[in-house]
């Protein structure tokens, strides 16, 4: 029997009659393929260069070979794993899932990963030796010499939007915070928060607590994500569970998790199972736990933003992320921001901002992730927005450092309109 998007993505309830989509079954998704270029035609690399044949042949046409024999080939490295091909097909056809573990195959093969990506794939490690004298590590960023010998030591583009650090600006502040007493809820921080975004956190943190939660939040860990995108799987296996163990206790008890970032909870929720093989109960229950958190607001507090929400006169382009795709709950943020009075949003043209997670980090592809996410920028030049908003962090360090416009995580600007924070970017 076909699994379906809503199936294998829906995680209500606790009962656990749905299973997780594993290996197997992403695999055998490929029967589904009616070969009708729907996929083709929606994906954001494929469009731009013709060095990447495309999803329809680096998926589940290609896969129909790799199961009679190994094959060595180039496409699966050049997919950005955006996940559009996925959320478009028509049939069920689980095409990111099945290029990414025809990557994997391709690293295992080859020996591993280069040193660039090998860097890449530990943003927790790299935030906590950066938050150790964030003033220092800021600097050092910055200076083009440093940016031109990390391109020759690691393939790391000089033109890549990294992020500054920022200490343990969001531990320190959550350590003297004072909670009532209330329902639970588990707060999924992620390496974004925990070094980068701060304010991030202290929003969902704020918001959260404002509408009753005591909020618990795990210890800084990764979901892995980068390791299991660029085919580390590996690596990753041992990480993954412990995150999972990690977040058993929440979901055991029957507490929400929630995160800010939509490709860490699409991991947490899905791709542990998708790529790793994790269906276990202790798995199951952690994915099934998992949710947005601008999916969880709108679904169960809508009404508290219309009553409350303070007026925010600005202008904002919104766009809503690729990974969000996958959760497959439309774009719940922007339900939530259309509740804010004062707010004018347009919304973003682009499919992807191309930036793709880690892929365009690296030298190589940054001129293919420069091209996806042109048509975004030159919209956001023509629209002159006051602020950008996107659920996703490497998006937001993207789009504003190619635009030079403040981009934002929506549950920044709820923050504003529940007057819970200064909201001194919203000041004219």
């Amino acid at each position: 029997m076909t699994t379906t998007h809503l199936d294998r993505d829906s995680h209500e309830g606790r009962g656990f009659s749905v299973p997780l989509m594993t290996p197997a079954m992403v695999r055998q998704s490929m029967d589904n393929c009616t070969k009708c270029n729907v996929c083709q035609v929606h994906c954001p690399v494929a469009g731009v260069t013709d060095a990447f044949a495309g999803p329809k042949y680096a998926g589940p046409q290609a896969e129909r070979f790799r199961i009679i024999d190994a094959v060595d080939e180039t496409a699966p490295m050049l997919c950005s794993g955006c996940g559009i091909c996925t959320s478009v097909c028509p049939n069920d056809v689980a095409i990111t899932d099945i290029i990414t573990l025809a990557k994997a195959d391709q690293v295992d093969r080859a020996g591993g990963i280069g040193l660039g990506q090998r860097l890449l794939n530990r943003p927790e490690l790299i935030g906590r030796l950066g938050s150790l004298a964030p003033w220092l590590a800021n600097g050092v960023l910055a200076n083009s010499l440093f940016r031109q010998i990390a391109v020759a030591v690691t393939g790391v583009s000089r033109d890549a939007p990294l992020p500054r650090f920022a200490g343990q600006r969001f531990r320190r502040w959550l350590k003297h915070l004072s909670q009532r007493e209330g329902p639970q809820i588990t707060y999924f921080s992620g390496c974004a928060v925990d070094h980068y975004d701060p304010d991030v956190g202290i929003a969902a943190v704020s918001v959260l607590n404002s509408l009753g939660y005591k909020v618990t939040v795990p210890p800084d860990a990764c979901c892995s994500l980068p390791m299991l995108s660029s085919g580390d799987f590996e690596t990753a296996r041992p990480r993954a569970r412990k995150m999972i163990e990690l977040l058993t206790p929440s979901a055991g008890a029957g507490q929400t998790i929630v995160g800010t970032s939509t490709s860490c909870t699409l991991t947490l929720k899905s791709k542990y199972a998708a790529y790793l093989g994790f269906d276990d109960r202790q798995a199951s229950e952690v994915a099934h736990a998992v949710s947005d958190i601008c999916g969880y607001l709108l679904e169960h507090h809508a009404d508290t933003f219309a009553k409350a929400s303070a007026r925010v006169p600005k202008r904002v382009l919104y766009h809503g992320p690729c990974q969000l795709r996958g959760h497959h709950i439309g774009q719940p943020a922007l339900e939530l921001l259309r509740l804010v009075p004062g707010i004018t949003i347009e919304l973003s043209q682009a499919s992807c901002c191309g930036v793709a997670g880690t892929y365009g980090y690296d030298q190589e592809k940054r001129p293919i992730a420069v091209d996806v996410g042109r048509s975004l920028i030159e919209q956001i030049a023509d629209s002159r927005p006051d602020l950008v908003i996107c659920d996703s962090e490497t998006c937001r360090w993207n789009i504003e450092q190619a635009s030079g416009v403040p981009c934002l995580h929506p549950i920044q600007v709820l923050a504003q309109a529940m007057e819970l924070t200064s909201g001194k970017v919203f000041q004219d």
